[in-house]
Parts: structure tokens; sequence; C-alpha cells
């Protein structure tokens, strides 16, 4: 804001209106019959200075310059003051009585012979009220549309939070379905170590070779369990929820889930290039992949026929893509938005992969993981 109260981006709209208030006063004294006419010159300018408080005071200052500007029969005057008036009052009856005082001290002047100018005639009149209500009817209309603009710049920010949160609600949900692979983790691995550790305790008579192939185990258990919870510890690093404990997926879920749907009626066809063992992390990430994608399918593609394609081997990647027609009218009141897809981002992120979803050229939908397949050491 400036001294004058006007927003400084609008100050080409404030050097705009004193040039036609300028334009206007010269006008008069170019053309004036008498001293009367100079001296309304001279009030029309003054009015003009007036008008760029109108930002700070236009509930009581333009209705003012109406009044006042019965004495200098200001057009441009009367133009900018109804307009302006229109655009900030959200009460139209004011609105309406303030362009019925404009059309009052515009006309009424002349048409009483009041001596303030030349007097206008029925046809002059006619042409105030047409623009008197021109400019009311354009100051309500940009009122109106800067309001609806404002409303909808609001929902759009309120949408745009909410689907922020919405996402982070569900990237903190698979988190906290992530953490009860720590049960599975720790709880099995662990308990290999601690049992071929007992068995070196209690059997101090063992074998050179024994010992040594014991030893080796466990640090092979150690080393897997390692590297499992940090995957694990990587995705929930920062968040201190508590999650049940529960047996976790291998890759015959990830079978069990398509034959699952298939049963429940789904026409889901799976394509199996798998023939390799898949490691239990690589497997529950791929089942929980497997498991949003059929999700989908059941909630919002169920009478179109879908596909399952399980691709891969070790050293290289292991692809899954799960898709269908697209469907054509069908509609759900099942609630949808990619929440769970946003869940599983996270996952295969950490995974070290790519997750990709949308329709595809052939008329499709596609969700489309490529997941790391290491070598087994």
């Amino acid at each position: 804001m400036d001294e004058l109260g006007a927003p400084r981006r609008h100050r080409w709209q404030e050097i705009l209106l004193l040039v036609v208030v300028t334009a206007e006063a010269a006008a008069q004294v170019v053309f004036a019959a008498s001293s009367l006419d100079v001296w309304r010159a001279g009030l029309t300018v003054a009015l003009g200075l007036l008008l760029l408080l109108r930002h700070r005071h236009w509930r009581w200052l333009l209705p003012v310059l109406l009044a006042v500007n019965a004495l200098s029969l200001s057009l441009a005057v009367l133009i900018i003051v109804t307009y302006g008036y229109a655009t900030r009052s959200h009460h139209r009856l004011l609105t309406l009585l303030v362009a019925l005082l404009a059309v009052v001290t515009g006309a009424v002047p002349s048409l009483l012979e009041l001596g303030l100018g030349p007097r206008i005639g029925l046809t002059g009149l006619l042409v105030i009220i047409l623009v008197v209500a021109a400019s009311a009817a354009t100051g309500m209309y940009t009122s109106t549309r800067r309001a609806l603009l404002a409303q909808l710049q609001q929902r759009a920010e309120q949408a745009e939070s909410g689907r922020a949160a919405a996402e982070e609600q569900a990237r903190r949900a698979e988190r906290t379905r992530i953490a009860r692979e720590m049960h599975d983790i720790v709880a099995h691995k662990i308990s290999l170590v601690a049992m071929h550790a007992g068995a070196l305790e209690v059997n101090p008579t063992l074998e050179r070779a024994q010992v040594q192939q014991s030893a080796g185990l466990i640090r092979q258990t150690a080393t897997t369990a390692l590297s499992e919870l940090r995957e694990v510890l990587g995705v929930l690093r920062g968040d201190g929820e508590e999650a049940p404990l529960a047996p976790q997926p291998t890759w015959e879920d990830v079978r069990r889930l398509v034959t699952t749907s298939q049963e429940a009626g789904i026409a889901i066809d799976l394509f199996d290039f798998i023939d390799d063992d898949v490691p239990d992390p690589l497997a529950r990430t791929a089942y929980r992949v497997v498991q949003e994608g059929l999700t989908n399918i059941h909630k919002h593609a169920l009478h179109t026929r879908a596909r399952v394609a399980l691709i891969g081997e070790p050293g290289t990647e292991l692809v899954i893509e799960v898709s269908n027609v697209l469907p054509k009218g069908f509609t759900t009141d099942l609630p949808g938005a990619r929440m769970g897809l946003s869940g599983i981002e996270t996952r295969v992120t950490h995974a070290g992969g790519t997750i990709t979803s949308g329709p595809t050229d052939d008329g499709r939908f596609e969700v489309r993981a490529v997941i790391p397949w290491p070598r087994a050491t």
C-alpha cells in the first residue's frame, strides 16, 4: 500500500484515472462559456485527486464525491464513483441507492435549471441513466467475479492441502504395514542365530569343520537379517508408530492373490514367468503391488478383463504389471483417490525400484513396478 491507500500494482490505474479526469477538466476550460465553467473544471480536478483515496475510505467518500459532483457535473467522476462503489459493496440495495444518487446528482441540477451548466434535456437524462446503469452493472459483475475467483482459489488450496495430507496418511499407513515385517525378520532370523550359537555352546567337542559350518551359517543369517532390517528401518526412520504383528506374505501368496480374485469372479489372467526362488523382502514388495492393483480393479473395474504379469530373474529386475481394460460407463460408490498407489510408491522406492500408473495406448489402466532383483550370494 502506498500513502494514498492504493495497491502499488494498480498504480497504472490511478495514473489513467488522473489522465481521464484532467482531460475532461481541460475540455471544460477550452469550451468554457463563463468563469463558472472554469470553476467547475477546477472542482473536477479536485474530485479526481480525492478519488485516489477511494481504496481506503470508499464507504463514505464515494457517496460524498457523488453529491459534490452535482456542482461540477463531471461524467468521468460519475462513472468512476459508480463503478468503484459497485465493485466494493456486497449489498446490492446500497449499490442501487448509490446509482440512483449518481443519476440525481448528474442530471437533476441541469433539469432544474440551477445554472450549473447547459440543460441536458430528456435525451441527456436517458444517456446519464444508461451510463450509470452500465457502470453499476459492470461493477457488480466485477465484484461477483472477484468473489468467485477468490472462492475457487480457496477451494483449490484446501483441495491441494487435503490431497497432500491424504497422501501423507497413505504413506504413513504403508510404513505401519511395513512395521509388521519387523516381527518376522527379527524373530525368525535372530532365532536361527541363537539356535546355532547355542548348539556351539552346548557342544564344545564339535569338529572344526562343523564349527566352521555353524559359524558360517550364523554369519550368513545375521547378514541377511541386518540387510532386511536396514530396508525396513529405512522406511520407518523417524516414525514412532506401533503396529500389530502378523505373518508376512511370501511369493506363493502373490500367486494366491490372483487365484483368490479369480475365485471371486474376476476375469483375470496370470502370466507368471518366475522360475527362481524370490527373496522374501522382494516377495513382500511384489505382494503389496499386486494387492493394490487388484484392489483397484475390485473397486473400479469389476466387470472388465484384467491381467497380472510377473517377469524377471535374479541379477536383473522383477517386473510386475497389473492392468485391466478401461471400463465404459461403470461407476462405483467405493472411494478411490490413488492413496493406495501413493502408499506402495514409498515401498517400491525404498526397494530401489520405480512404479508408474495410468492409462495406456491400448485402452487399459496399468500399474507397473520395476524392482531390482539381486543375485543370491
